[in-house]
């Protein structure tokens, strides 16, 4: 049985970290007992800055928004019957290298993430996608419909429900088994359905067959829907999650379908970057 009890929540406190707190009661239906709030002072993005900035000012101007911010977040964490910490002294440095560190205790991390819409991160990459690469623990990217306003970004949830259909990206590997357990446990403690997603890329696949996987699945009572159509594996899981209004995407990072690392390879930065939905990454199980 996998553990989803530990949740680790990095935030910028920008609307598009803040997401994540919409979901809190849906998290806490799959299993998330304890959440952790982490902000991290971001120095990275001062290595280009001239001389004559005060380092120390801009830190003790980020740790005093920070200490504002933060009690609305615990607000909702605890009005969502959950146990509400945060990481202090609060860490400064590269956001994702000091989110990676602080995860080691946590079944997963559940991050915010920019929309496609926003040029800037596609370009430069975002933090989200960076703690996907290196993290060694599950990662839950989410997203939001954004709307440009004037003075800002307004961000919508996705979907009203977080697990409802929950669609897998299986290769018959053991990083997509590990997805698929994270899945169906979620699935069983929610009442959503499995959409069970296998996208042949050759000949060779011919023969993998998804119905006794689903037929067991559904032995144990969860919703399952198996679909096994042949193509690009990055493009038909984004279209098939849109046809079957899939409100999750859960991947492995590692597969026989892939073959690089799912994690920066050609599969999954389009499905991180592109879904309309939160994408939830497995990592390899270590030998």
């Amino acid at each position: 049985m996998v553990s989803l009890e530990k949740m680790l929540f990095p935030t910028d406190f920008s609307p598009y970290s803040m997401i994540v707190a919409e979901f809190l009661e849906d998290l806490k239906n799959a299993g998330v007992k304890e959440v952790t709030v982490l902000f991290v002072v971001n120095t990275a993005k001062l290595s280009s800055v001239s001389g004559g900035f005060d380092l120390e000012r801009y830190i003790e101007l980020e740790e005093k928004r920070a200490e504002d911010e933060i009690p609305k977040i615990l607000e909702k964490i605890e009005k969502a019957d959950l146990r509400a910490k945060v990481i202090k002294p609060f860490p400064s440095g590269n956001p994702v290298n000091e989110i990676v560190k602080h995860s080691k205790s946590y079944d997963f991390i559940a991050i915010g993430a920019r929309g496609r819409g926003v040029f800037k991160e596609i370009l430069l990459g975002s933090v989200s996608e960076g703690v996907a690469r290196k993290s060694e623990i599950p990662v839950y990217i989410f997203k939001s419909r954004t709307e440009i306003l004037e003075d800002g970004v307004k961000c919508y949830k996705p979907c009203d429900k977080l697990f409802a259909r929950i669609l897998v990206a299986f290769d018959f590997s053991k990083p997509s088994e590990m997805a698929l357990k994270y899945a169906s446990e979620i699935a069983k403690r929610t009442g959503g359905e499995i959409i069970l997603l296998h996208v042949d890329t050759d000949e060779k696949c011919a023969k993998d067959d998804l119905k006794p996987i689903a037929e067991d699945l559904k032995a144990k009572g969860l919703k399952v829907t198996d679909l096994k159509p042949r193509g690009l594996p990055a493009k038909l899981i984004l279209e098939k999650q849109a046809e079957t209004k899939a409100t999750s995407i859960f991947l492995g990072s590692r597969g026989l379908g892939f073959p690089r690392s799912l994690i920066g390879g050609s599969v999954s930065d389009p499905v991180i970057r592109i879904s309309d939905v939160p994408v939830f990454v497995t990592k390899a199980p270590k030998l």
